[in-house]
């Protein structure tokens, strides 16, 4: 049976497609497989992980998450930053260039305020401004321990607009010392009832909730120790990541057309596991970048080597 160019090229389109397909398969599989389990429990203890909290009781049967740092200041003092939390009040001390470019318009306040750290149970927790997305940018505070917890109540991808929140989202500052302490955050919520909202909860939503919130107690950490990370830092990561989701799916698109397609899988796989890399462990700019540049090389050097040698090569002829 002879084949046709057009058929050859077809095949060839259907076997770059369903390698991409397969690759980008096993990445999603490395993440909720591994990764995940990590970044749930991220920094906690065993202990920390199977302890009763506040909140606990509101959300029992909901999936949970519990995360902590240690952190080297005062429980009152890392409590007060904590209390500051809020878009009307201190910000999130997290990727405030992310935030902003999402419309949050987070302040950012670098010293304690007490007339921000006022709590009742009721108070509301803005992540919007309140003119934004219909005034429901918000957690409620459910529970309030001065000097201990913050419970909020928040909703998750099953809640409909206006319904009680299903979710908790848990504060808790621990005393480990005079000058020490543990910053413990706890998430729980309804478990999502199609298959289509637990693939956007778990590949987009929780690894995306676990960079900026992991941020938000790395900051934390950093005002309570009188060393805050600088916001050039901050800049230099988020590029990091850009560049390298652009790697990841301009290689996607270079496998598809055929444009050495090989090369460019691997490349197209290197660019994802550096992406979960870069957005979930937040390595130093100064280890993200090198690893970033050595990632462009892997992806365009054989390309730009192939063509000098063609260059050279056509020279030559007479």
């Amino acid at each position: 049976m002879r084949h046709t160019p057009r058929g050859l090229a077809f095949r060839g389109k259907c076997l770059r497609i369903g390698a991409l397909a397969f690759a980008f398969a096993v990445l999603i599989g490395v993440l909720l497989s591994t990764v995940r389990p990590w970044y749930s429990i991220w920094g906690a203890s065993q202990a920390e992980v199977g302890a009763h909290f506040p909140g606990d009781e509101l959300s029992p049967n909901g999936e949970r998450g519990t995360r902590a740092v240690s952190i080297a200041a005062a429980s009152d003092q890392v409590f007060a930053w904590v209390s500051q939390l809020g878009q009307n009040r201190g910000g999130f001390y997290s990727y405030e260039l992310l935030e902003d470019l999402a419309g949050c318009e987070m302040p950012n306040v670098g010293q304690l305020d007490p007339a921000l750290q006022r709590w009742a149970p009721g108070d509301k927790l803005w992540m919007y401004p309140p003119d934004k997305l219909d005034g429901v940018g918000y957690a409620t505070l459910l529970e309030y321990q001065p000097g201990r917890a913050l419970v909020f109540g928040a909703h998750t991808l099953p809640d409909a607009p206006r319904e009680p929140p299903s979710g908790t989202w848990s504060f808790i500052v621990q005393s480990t010392g005079e000058r020490s302490s543990r910053l413990i955050v706890r998430g729980s919520g309804s478990p999502t009832p199609n298959l289509l909202g637990v693939a956007f909860n778990r590949g987009v939503f929780e690894p995306l909730h676990f960079a900026m919130e992991r941020r938000m107690m790395e900051g934390i950490r950093g005002l309570a120790e009188g060393r805050p990370i600088s916001r050039l830092r901050d800049a230099l990561t988020l590029s990091s990541w850009v560049v390298t989701f652009g790697i990841f799916f301009a290689a996607a698109v270079l496998v598809v057309i055929g444009a050495r397609w090989r090369g460019r899988l691997m490349a197209f796989v290197a660019a994802g596991v550096l992406f979960q890399v870069l957005t979930l462990a937040q390595p130093s700019p100064l280890l993200g970048i090198p690893l970033v540049l050595v990632l462009l090389l892997f992806t365009w050097a054989p390309q730009l080597w192939s063509g000098h040698k063609a260059q050279k090569f056509s020279a030559r002829l007479p």
